[in-house]
This record gives C-alpha cells, sequence and structure tokens, in this order.
C-alpha cells in the first residue's frame, strides 16, 4: 500500500513539473538576457564606440547567434556611434553635506547603415539612467565605488538593447 501512494505521489510531482515546463514554453518566456536577431544583424559591425560600449555589445551577442566583425564589408549592419556621453549628478545631498544619492546618465547619439550602404536609422539618441543611494562613510566608499561600476556597465547594456530594438524596428519597416 505504502509503495502504491509512493508512486502515485511521484507521478502527480512529475505530471506537474511537466505541466509548468510545457506552460513556460507555451506563454513565450525566454531566458533573461537571450536576443533573437533578425538576418540582418546577424553580423554587425560597430565604428567608433568606446570600450565600454564595445565589452557591452559582446556581452549582448554573447547570447545570441550573431557575431561582430572585424570588417565593415562583412556585416550586415554598421553601427556608427556619433556620440557618447556619461555623466553623474547628484541628485541629494544629507545634513552633513555629503551626496546621499547619485544619478548616472548615458547618452548615445548612433547611425544605423544596411549592408548596401544605407542609414536605416539617422542620429537617434539613446539616453538611460540610473539613481541610486550613496550614503557616505568611511565604511562603504570602496563598496558603492564598486557599486557604482556594476550600475554603469548595466547602463550600456540597456542601451544596446535599445539600439537592436531600434534597429529591429527598421528592419521590419523597411520589410514591409
Amino acid at each position: 500500500m505504502f509503495n502504491s501512494f509512493a508512486i502515485k505521489t511521484t507521478l502527480n510531482k512529475i505530471s506537474v513539473l511537466l505541466s509548468v515546463v510545457f506552460l513556460l514554453t507555451a506563454c513565450g518566456y525566454h531566458l533573461r538576457g537571450a536576443i533573437e536577431l533578425p538576418e540582418a544583424l546577424q553580423k554587425m559591425y560597430v565604428r567608433g564606440a568606446s570600450a565600454e560600449l564595445s565589452d557591452a555589445i559582446k556581452q549582448a551577442f554573447r547570447s545570441t547567434s550573431g557575431e561582430l566583425v572585424n570588417n565593415a564589408a562583412d556585416a550586415g549592419m554598421i553601427l556608427n556611434v556619433i556620440n557618447e556621453e556619461y555623466h553623474r549628478r547628484t541628485v541629494s545631498i544629507s545634513a552633513s553635506g555629503y551626496s546621499n544619492e547619485y544619478e548616472l546618465i548615458y547618452r548615445l547619439v548612433f547611425d544605423l547603415i544596411d549592408q548596401q550602404g544605407n542609414e536605416l536609422v539617422s542620429a537617434q539618441i539613446i539616453e538611460v539612467s540610473q539613481v541610486y543611494f550613496n550614503e557616505q562613510s568611511s565604511d562603504t566608499v570602496l563598496s558603492k565605488e564598486n557599486e557604482e561600476k556594476v550600475l554603469r556597465k548595466e547602463l550600456y547594456i540597456k542601451a544596446v538593447r535599445s539600439v537592436i530594438e531600434r534597429a529591429r524596428a527598421e528592419l521590419k519597416k523597411s520589410l514591409q
């Protein structure tokens, strides 16, 4: 009797687990960070980007089937970076005069050029920002500096995702 109960319980657990897996795949669930690239974006050449932006693009392409190429002639799409700006702005100050909060702002101006040399997107601006609490004390200075570095990387990744989404939208428009 105990064996049949254990078998039924195990089968119930397995059926619930399989149901959850099927539901997740049916609803369009994707792993975090996964990006689907259209064929024209499978090979991209980047011109004029900072080291931080280049690293963020490489990281984004690692989770896709796309690749960054070293030659514009081999690319399906060229990302031409016109300007990049990174700022840190004080948002609030404590009673003792130290900064409590900072706003990190990253601004990217770019063009997207297709394989034939046509501009798909001309002088587009992407601006992403993040506010973080920065209580100043002798114990937290190093950890807050590391926190800002992590947040800065996240800003670059958000900007790259926005560039890819704009490129995807323009490609979809041009096919219609």
